[in-house]
């Protein structure tokens, strides 16, 4: 992840005059409180590489073991060795990853977000090195107010006719965003207000707008597609937030440490993790189905994926053998409603219950399928149901398939599934192919 050659790190400046370099001025009497972090380039083609890399999007990821907050203003200076140039760049810290990180393959250090616009600081690149920089994507590069949509999570409130649905962005433009949502059919068409919140300083950008478009996902998950409808008196409100957002997505995704669950099970990672940082939050993917789990020391503070959370969702994780994971060592802000259990006994009970489903063999029951039942045995056998054979029964003979079953139970997947085994087993229930 390391631009150029070499990080040297970061030091406190001194008040005084600036050194001057090949033509490029220093920064004079900075603030005590301010940090300098230093990336160095060897040669003109490393810088090329950086900035296709890193610096078109805003943004650069600086290998340090210095230890700084997040939104800690910086000041970055680019030394440019191969012309004897320098040149400072404002920024601030998005995400860190702590020297421990090291113990999960990554590489410890900061990424920041660079608050000055791309064209400005391209432009004094050039001046100060000589170097032609190449073009970057024209989805980077804006011209015209539409642009591609662009990977950004962040936190997004729905309001449809007086109701208020909680969702997450995951991708957004200038013209709409795609955002992934539990268990409601919004209808295309429907018209909408969306509250998008910026997820580091909490800015927020309200706008109208309606569902272009809906896709089903696994386990009550929709995907909704929003184009945005406002005033061309906002469209530079709009892109700015936007393109902010933009920047502060791609600083994040430098400090994001990424991999397969193949390579390690979930249970050693989450324990990798939560040894070298404090705080942090994983995501899995695995298909269409999505997976997060929020932890602060010794705490989970959130895990859900779909329309399940706490100790079933991270249950039910455990099973994503194959899943693609993004690790960050930082949190969002949560709405303090969350409830918190222990992350270690948390870690033992799920791969328990990984273990519990691994020896139920209910064979390749497609999720869809949905069950008639029998109510002569089920008469028959009532007596000795215990309150989940009752409740699944019941459920099963209203038409529910087996995805949604195990959703809106609130017993464990390992529960449920042998309860259903045994049903089927006894004659009460049978398999009614999708």
């Amino acid at each position: 992840m390391a631009p150029g050659s070499a990080v040297a790190g970061t030091r406190r400046p001194r008040r005084g005059r600036g050194q001057q370099m090949g033509g490029a001025q220093g920064t004079h009497g900075l603030d005590r409180s301010e940090e300098r972090l230093f990336v160095a380039f060897a040669s003109s083609e490393e810088l090329c590489d950086a900035f296709e890399r890193e610096l078109a999007h805003g943004a650069l990821f600086v290998p340090t073991l210095a230890a700084l907050p997040a939104g800690r203003q910086v000041k970055v200076t680019l030394l440019f060795k191969f012309c004897g140039a320098q040149l400072d760049l404002a920024g601030e810290v998005v995400t860190a990853l702590p020297p421990q990180i090291s113990r999960a393959g990554a590489t410890p250090g900061l990424s920041v977000q660079l608050a000055e616009p791309l064209q400005k600081f391209r432009e004094r690149i050039e001046a100060n090195t000589g170097v032609s920089l190449p073009d970057p994507d024209p989805a980077v590069i804006h011209t015209q107010r539409r642009q591609p949509r662009f990977p950004a999570r962040s936190p997004v409130e729905m309001l449809v006719a007086g109701r208020k649905f909680s969702a997450e962005t995951i991708d957004v433009s200038y013209n709409g965003l795609l955002a992934l949502i539990s268990g409601v059919d919004l209808g295309e068409g429907t018209e909408l207000s969306v509250l998008i919140t910026h997820p580091a300083g909490g800015e927020t950008l309200s706008l109208d707008g309606k569902i272009a478009n809906q896709t089903p996902c696994d386990h009550g998950v929709m995907a909704v597609g929003i184009q945005f409808m406002y005033d061309l008196s906002r469209v530079d409100e709009v892109a700015a937030f936007v393109d902010d957002l933009r920047g502060f997505q791609h600083a994040r995704s430098l400090a994001t440490v990424t991999g397969s669950v193949k390579d390690a099970p979930l249970e050693t990672m989450l324990e990798t993790f939560s040894a070298s940082a404090s705080a942090g939050t994983l995501r899995l993917t695995h298909g269409t189905e999505t997976g997060k789990l929020i932890y602060q020391g010794d705490e989970i503070l959130h895990v859900s994926t779909g329309l399940v959370s706490g100790a079933k969702a991270l249950g039910r994780m455990f099973t994503w053998t194959e899943a693609q994971f993004e690790f960050e060592p930082r949190i969002e802000p949560l709405d303090g409603n969350e409830t918190r259990f222990p992350l270690q006994s948390a870690i033992l009970s799920a791969a328990v219950e990984r273990d519990s489903l691994a020896r139920i063999d209910l064979g390749k029951l497609d999720p869809d399928a949905s069950f008639a039942i029998d109510e002569e045995r089920l008469s028959a056998v009532e007596s000795s149901l215990d309150e989940l054979g009752r409740e699944l029964a019941e459920n099963a003979g209203l038409g529910f398939p087996l995805g949604a079953l195990i959703d809106i139970l609130t017993a464990s997947d390992a529960r449920i599934y042998k309860a259903l085994a045994e049903l089927i087993e006894a004659g009460v229930l049978r398999v009614e192919p999708a």
